[in-house]
């Protein structure tokens, strides 16, 4: 066991390190303890008195409980975890007051440190608790093989909201996103976290619950247990689609989707405006075939080409795949399609993208700068207030148009 210094006095160094040893013999300057040990340092010289309080007590490699200034032995975490038959971890959880420790084991927890004697070190609590100033994206683009165009736009804009509050950003990826969030809760890495890529169902909404990191779905699943969500409006966006085809008068459309392993995976951005948009076109009486890539190498005119071979009476497009928005006014030119003459489509794409990619059709903008403000307003709204009731806020998109839609006489 070894002793740290803080601070100079007189001949010792900060750091400078001082064996606990029992057996020695005291002398004026020394400090003896209640159990007969005394701080001194084999050579030249002691401990004075007017320094113990700049000490600081350390565990190194040591056979038995360390002991501190008073005498009294230092009980570690894990002597209370092999006291109680837990992990450290539990013990760490049951210290910070998780509520993700049964009552059960966290008695036994507690009944192990009134046993030993554990108090928790405060200073060293404030210090793995102290604001790092980071958040972090937890994203699984990078592992699934289907990196959409938005997840640049949604990460960058994150990014620089995060900066306006002063935070750093730290993309966290893995192929446990759910290992992940538990890992950088753990080693208090981060503040909190931004869950992109939402599924129902998303084992990272039980990692956040475990680990009590503060945290925001930037998406809005099946069952947020609680979390707070961020989105935008993906039903209010469809519903507002097919109503302008409706409005312009066409009963059969054609929609292009999101690679089907998208809709396996329940990403919830795709299901809900899938969902809302189907239910709206039953609503209306339009009839919709959709169209889905088998996989991310297909690309937008291979896929267009196949909607427009095989639905080849549908006077509309609704495209909700950012390849195939990108990629459809030069699919539409190399297969002779005039928009809106031949074919009227519309779409939904991020206002960020839709601008700089020249995107020609009416489509419903999601501003995603207004998304990754409100995302990271609400999560340092969380880690200041933990105990905050829980909000669910979807966005409103507006209906952008470009005259890519055109009016049909209904007779």
């Amino acid at each position: 066991m070894v002793i740290n210094f803080s601070s100079q006095a007189n001949r010792w160094q900060t750091g400078r390190r001082v064996l606990l040893r029992k057996g020695l013999n005291p002398v004026s300057d020394a400090e003896r303890l209640l159990d007969g040990t005394v701080i001194g340092i084999s050579g030249n010289g002691v401990v004075p008195r007017m320094y113990l309080a700049a000490i600081i007590i350390e565990p190194l490699q040591c056979s038995g409980p360390m002991k501190g200034v008073e005498g009294e032995l230092m009980v570690t975490m894990r002597d209370v975890a092999r006291e109680a038959g837990v992990s450290k971890a539990t013990v760490s959880y049951v210290v910070s007051g998780s509520p993700l420790i049964s009552e059960k084991t966290a008695a036994k927890v507690r009944a192990a440190m009134e046993k030993l004697g554990y108090s928790v070190n405060h200073t060293a609590r404030a210090l793995s608790t102290a604001k790092t100033n980071a958040i972090g994206v937890v994203t699984s683009f990078f592992n699934d093989g289907c990196f959409s165009l938005s997840a640049g736009t949604y990460l960058y804009s994150i990014a620089a909201a995060a900066r306006r509050h002063g935070y750093d950003t730290m993309l966290l990826t893995g192929e446990d996103s759910a290992e992940t969030i538990r890992s950088a809760a753990l080693s208090r890495r981060i503040d909190g976290v931004v869950i992109l890529d939402v599924c129902n169902d998303d084992p990272r909404i039980g990692a956040i619950k475990e680990s009590g990191i503060p945290a925001v779905l930037l998406g809005s699943p099946s069952d947020s247990q609680e979390v707070d969500v961020v989105d935008s409006n993906f039903e209010q966006a469809a519903v507002s689609l097919v109503a302008w085809l409706r409005d312009s008068g066409h009963r059969s459309v054609l929609f292009i989707g999101w690679p089907e392993s998208v809709y396996a995976r329940n990403l919830n951005y795709a299901v809900r405006f899938r969902k809302s948009l189907m239910e709206a076109c039953e609503a209306a009486r339009i009839q919709v075939s959709a169209i889905y890539a088998h996989d991310v190498t297909l690309g937008a005119s291979e896929v267009i080409q196949r909607a427009l071979r095989d639905c080849p009476f549908a006077t509309a497009m609704i495209i909700h795949n950012d390849a195939a928005v990108v990629g459809a006014p030069q699919a539409f030119e190399r297969m002779g399609v005039h928009v809106p003459e031949d074919l009227s489509v519309v779409t939904i794409v991020p206002e960020q993208l839709g601008e700089g990619m020249q995107i020609p059709f009416d489509s419903v903008r999601v501003d995603v700068d207004m998304v990754a403000s409100r995302t990271v307003d609400r999560l340092i709204e969380r880690i200041g207030n933990p105990d905050a009731p829980t909000t669910v806020e979807l966005l409103d998109q507006p209906l952008n148009i470009q005259g890519s839609v055109r009016a049909l006489h209904v007779g």
